[in-house]
């Protein structure tokens, strides 16, 4: 069996969006510059956050690349 759903960085579905940072930070209710780091893979949102962001980007978290800097 083969895995053959796409994921998206955080950052391709705020662009999605055709959100800011700092619009998204504010849905997801962190700071633009946590919302960076999230991003670019130097901290990591909580399960609890990561379900408001499943939420917010109307995505599972299967469909989430949260390492987006690094091959799995």
């Amino acid at each position: 069996m083969t895995n053959d759903m796409k994921t998206y960085t955080l950052v391709q579905l705020r662009k999605g969006k055709q959100w800011t940072q700092k619009e998204a930070a504010k849905k997801l209710g962190v700071s633009d510059s946590t919302l960076s780091k999230w991003e670019n893979a130097t901290k990591y949102p909580t399960i609890d956050q990561v379900w408001l962001i499943e939420d917010v980007y109307d995505i599972p978290m299967s469909g989430i690349n949260f390492l987006p800097n690094n091959t799995v």
